[in-house]
C-alpha cells in the first residue's frame, strides 16, 4: 500500500453502511496519492471501457443494465448501474478470470452530494472523508450467486483533492461479512491485499498519463 496523506484507514478498520465493522470478517484496503486532479481521477475510474488499458486486477467488464435516463450503451459506472467485474486473482494466468456481479450503491460528487451516508455519521466516522464538496465517492455491492451463498460485501472508492486541487488521495475498501467471507478470508485475503495495492497503483499511472496527454482518453 503507498502511503497516503493522512492517517487513513482508522485504527479501528474501515466499514461500511452494508457491511458495518462489527459485521466484517474480512477487510480489504489501499490507498495511494495521485498527481493529478481528483476529476481526472473520478472519470479514469467510471469509465469501464477503459479499464483494459489500465486495469490490471479488472481488465474487462460487462454491463447489464444502466438505470433509468442512462442510454443502455453507456460504459459509465452510474447509481444502480449492475455490472460484472472479470478479475484476474493470478497475473501469471490472464485468460482464468472470477467473475462478481455487482451493483453501484452510492456516488457523490462534489456537483451532487448524496445522502447514502448521513452527515452526522461522516463527521463521526473516521473511515469517511466528511466534506461532501470537495470528495468524488463511489461504492458498490454484490449481487447475484454470490449472496445466495452467504457472501455480503460493499467497496468503496474515495478521490480526495489535496492543496489546490493538482493532487489527490485515492482511498479504496472493501468490507466481506456472511458464511462465505471466512473462506476468503482463509484463501484470498493476502491476494486481495495487493491486488487492490496495484489497483490503486494502476489508477494513479492512468490518470497521471492522460493528464501528461492534456487529459485526452489514450
Amino acid at each position: 500500500m503507498t502511503s497516503a496523506t493522512s492517517t487513513w484507514p482508522p485504527p479501528n478498520g474501515p466499514t461500511t453502511p452494508r457491511v458495518p465493522r462489527e459485521s466484517t470478517i474480512v477487510a480489504t484496503y489501499a490507498s495511494t496519492t495521485v498527481s493529478a486532479p481528483a476529476a481526472l481521477v473520478w472519470s479514469v475510474l467510471l469509465e469501464t471501457s477503459k479499464y483494459p488499458t489500465w486495469n490490471g486486477f479488472c481488465p474487462r467488464v460487462t454491463i447489464h443494465s444502466q438505470p433509468q435516463g442512462v442510454d443502455k450503451s453507456d460504459t459509465n459506472l452510474h447509481l444502480n448501474t449492475s455490472f460484472t467485474f472479470h478479475v484476474v486473482m493470478d497475473s501469471a494466468k490472464p485468460d482464468k478470470v472470477t467473475d462478481t456481479q455487482l451493483r453501484v450503491t452510492d456516488i457523490s460528487t462534489p456537483e451532487e452530494p448524496s445522502q447514502y451516508i448521513p452527515q452526522d455519521v461522516l463527521d463521526s466516522e473516521e473511515a469517511y472523508a466528511s466534506d461532501l464538496g470537495k470528495v468524488y465517492r463511489i461504492a458498490w455491492t454484490t449481487e447475484g450467486t454470490f449472496v445466495a451463498r452467504g457472501l455480503r460485501t460493499e467497496r468503496f472508492h474515495e478521490i480526495i483533492p489535496l492543496g489546490d486541487g493538482g493532487e489527490c488521495e485515492v482511498r479504496t475498501w472493501e468490507c466481506q461479512g456472511g458464511i462465505l467471507a471466512r473462506a476468503v478470508k482463509f484463501y484470498y485475503k493476502d491476494v486481495l491485499i495487493r491486488k487492490f495495492g496495484e489497483w490503486c497503483e494502476d489508477l494513479k499511472m492512468e490518470a497521471e498519463r492522460r493528464l501528461g496527454e492534456g487529459g485526452v482518453d489514450g
